[in-house]
């Protein structure tokens, strides 16, 4: 049955990055929002009821327990990873699956769409709120109609034009009149209008958490490890490899190189852009899919795994170079939402200035 604490990062990977104490495994946590800190692997990567409510007895399986189902042969399946040699290969459909299911299932995915979403509301709201931007975006801003108003005022010719026209008035003349009528009146319709969209668009912010939480909830009852998202990385080659240094758990959990160096969270790459996919499964292994050879982030790899993470990474010890690693965290994953957005935005713009 579920329990309250439900963690989005399986205990048995997170035990990987600590030191036994009794009959508890620490790690050291460095954090956003709350410093560094040393809980028990109970007490990091979980949420109060993240997947599903509380199970009441006789209402059926939660989502939580399908998860718990799910993975009970993880440990052994981890176990079995961390035991390879150096460089030795891992089974390619079971690499796949095991990389996929973990990034698709924790907090990390569900708080990016959540913040992307957000950014999203909140350009709408500039560019749909402010005036000359909103004039702008319908083409009000012009000396002619735009291809638009050009349509929507042809669609009132063909009803008005037999009878303006026996009072001398063209088609064109009728598209300039109207068009004028539209620019005229807009400052007052703006007026209207503002208030209640604020309220609309601030009501969707406000909504985007739950929304995004719903969302991923649906998709796991759907498929705990998507298929085409399994196929897509069983082209990998898949390897384990014993680095230099200790490395860290970003709450990512897996990270992936294009073809340049850059990092991204796996869940925010486009899979057809990805060289190389690096996954930590303890303090001293990396679980690595290649397409080629295998590219090293541009960075370092703590770097990257810090830059990528959005809450936490967790570590076995806690060193200057890791505190230094701590104040990267959010660095790649905001980089890319602001950027997306704010294409996202600029095309909308552009497309909606150029009708």
């Amino acid at each position: 049955m579920s329990g309250r604490k439900q963690h989005f990062i399986p205990q048995s990977l997170l035990r990987g990055f600590g030191l036994s104490k009794g009959k508890n495994t620490c790690v050291v946590a460095y954090t956003h929002d709350r410093g560094i800190f040393t809980p028990g692997t109970d007490g990091i990567g979980a949420e109060r009821e993240f997947y599903s409510e509380l199970d009441v007895e006789g209402t059926g399986e939660t989502l939580d327990d399908k998860i718990t189902h799910y993975e009970q042969n993880f440990p052994t399946i981890l176990a079995q990873l961390r035991a390879l040699d150096d460089g030795a290969p891992a089974d390619t459909k079971a690499a796949a699956e095991f990389v996929t299911h973990l990034v698709v299932r924790n907090d990390h995915f569900r708080k990016t769409v959540t913040t992307g979403t957000e950014h999203l509301v909140e350009g709408m709201t500039e560019a749909f709120t402010d005036e000359n931007q909103a004039k702008a975006l319908l083409g009000l801003n012009r000396e002619r109609p735009s291809d638009t108003f050009t349509v929507e005022f042809a669609k009132l010719w063909a009803q008005l034009g037999p009878e303006l026209a026996k009072r001398g008035l063209s088609e064109e003349q009728f598209h300039a009149l109207a068009f004028g009528a539209v620019k005229s009146e807009f400052p007052a319709f703006f007026a209207e209008t503002v208030g209640p969209l604020k309220e609309m668009f601030g009501k969707m912010v406000e909504q985007v958490p739950e929304v995004a939480a719903n969302a991923q909830r649906s998709s796991l009852a759907d498929g705990l490890s998507p298929p085409k998202r399994v196929e897509a990385l069983s082209q990998f080659e898949w390897k384990v490899v014993h680095p230099a240094t200790s490395v860290v758990l970003p709450d990512c959990v897996a990270v992936a190189v294009d073809v340049d160096g850059e990092v991204y969270p796996l869940m925010l790459a486009e899979t057809e852009k990805v060289h190389t996919i690096y996954m930590p499964l303890s303090a001293d292994r990396l679980l690595v899919g290649t397409q080629g050879e295998r590219i090293e982030p541009s960075a370092g790899i703590n770097e990257a795994f810090a830059a990528c993470s959005w809450d936490f990474f967790i570590a076995r010890d806690r060193t200057p170079e890791l505190e230094h690693c701590q104040t990267l965290l959010r660095k790649r994953a905001s980089q890319f939402l602001v950027g997306t957005i704010e294409e996202v935005i600029e095309e909308a713009k552009a497309e909606h200035e150029g009708k």
